[in-house]
């Protein structure tokens, strides 16, 4: 059982504890733009899906995000378009974006040969956002290819789950319920042991880490970190949200500790704000059937969309760089990953989306 604001004192607990965790990383921490384009969430959505849009370069298969060196960034392709989705803007770019993720199905989910379990569950999400068949996206079953990844641990993907094993699993968990499939019991067991329990020190229990690779051993108070939580409150909220409520109320505390002073929230306790996991967590409080702008999730007054649009580059910078995003790591200047996740909180949709696309999408600096 959980009230949001009464666990609040736990995160001068939460903050002391990682506070060295911060300093011995170096995290990066910068500050937000000094004056974002607009205070309105969806109008920051429409703003940043029109930068996104831009960046798509084009060739006979449709639209996608180009590496630096040239070529095709397919994760930043993906999100991106599920960005547009969620923010119900760039409708043409949006296609153009399936129709290349659809063309090049088959070499997307192959990764060091074999299949990429995330990847088949962004493809599997945007089909269904696009309306398209997950049993031939491109001539590719991605369900049977989904079901083939599933190894009896109950874990999607036979790579490494170190640095992603819960994200990992909770997207594919959300693109089987992103098509009404019914998760494998040993998958949804997989995520649920992930889940910090009381055992561990009050400022890990309910969190998950990346991956925990010893379910019988409690968490330490550096192990969860927000991103795989908030993801995972999304896939239990999709897969059952009566039988995951304890889960979800549980991982919602979590969260709530590492709530940082200006309502957005860290990686982790300790390392400061930053767009994509405000975002995160935005979605995650939306799944739960919470108001991310509602007094328990509000600080001093400020809501964590307030943090998060205080990232977002505002009239003042190039007209090629407003709508978009910045983040702690980019100096003031766009960054690509911030922009297309910080959408997905801006447009306050948890996966899977259900998108109504609207046009023309609004230019921001224009009045």
């Amino acid at each position: 059982m959980s009230i949001r604001a009464a666990i609040r004192p736990r995160r001068s607990v939460f903050t002391a504890l990682a506070a060295g965790v911060a300093l011995a990383l170096s995290v990066p921490v910068g500050a937000a733009h000094a004056d974002p384009p607009t205070d309105d969430p969806q109008t920051a959505a429409d703003y940043a899906a029109g930068w996104l849009a831009d960046q798509f370069a084009t060739d006979a298969d449709g639209a996608y995000i180009p590496l630096p060196a040239g070529g095709a960034n397919v994760s930043d392709t993906a999100q991106s378009a599920l960005a547009l989705a969620a923010a119900g803007a760039e409708e043409a770019t949006f296609d153009d974006a399936v129709d290349w993720l659809t063309a090049n199905a088959a070499d997307i989910i192959a990764v060091g040969g074999a299949d990429d379990p995330g990847r088949i569950g962004y493809l599997l999400l945007l089909a269904d956002a696009a309306g398209e068949d997950p049993t031939d996206f491109g001539g590719v079953d991605l369900l049977d290819r989904l079901d083939g990844t599933l190894t009896s641990s109950g874990l999607y993907g036979t790579a490494d789950p170190t640095w992603d094993g819960v994200f990992r699993q909770s997207l594919a968990l959300l693109g089987l319920r992103a098509h009404g499939e019914t998760v494998p019991t040993t998958a949804r067991n997989w995520l649920a042991d992930q889940q910090c329990d009381a055992a561990s020190p009050a400022a890990a229990a309910g969190g998950f880490p990346s991956y925990r690779a010893d379910t019988t051993v409690a968490c330490t108070a550096s192990g969860p970190e927000t991103n795989s939580t908030a993801l995972a409150v999304q896939a239990f909220a999709a897969v059952d949200a009566t039988a995951y409520g304890a889960a979800v109320d549980d991982a919602l505390d979590y969260l709530a500790g590492a709530q940082e002073a200006d309502a957005g929230f860290p990686f982790a306790p300790g390392y400061g704000s930053d767009p994509n996991s405000t975002a995160l967590v935005v979605q995650a409080i939306a799944a739960a059937g919470e108001d991310p702008a509602g007094t328990a999730w509000q600080v001093g007054g400020s809501t964590p969309y307030d943090s998060l649009l205080s990232w977002q580059i505002g009239c003042d910078a190039p007209a090629s760089d407003v709508g978009a995003f910045a983040s702690p790591w980019s100096s003031g200047a766009p960054d690509q990953l911030a922009t297309q996740q910080a959408v997905w909180g801006a447009a306050g949709t948890p996966f899977p989306l259900d998108p109504s696309f609207t046009s023309p999408t609004p230019v921001p600096c224009t009045a």
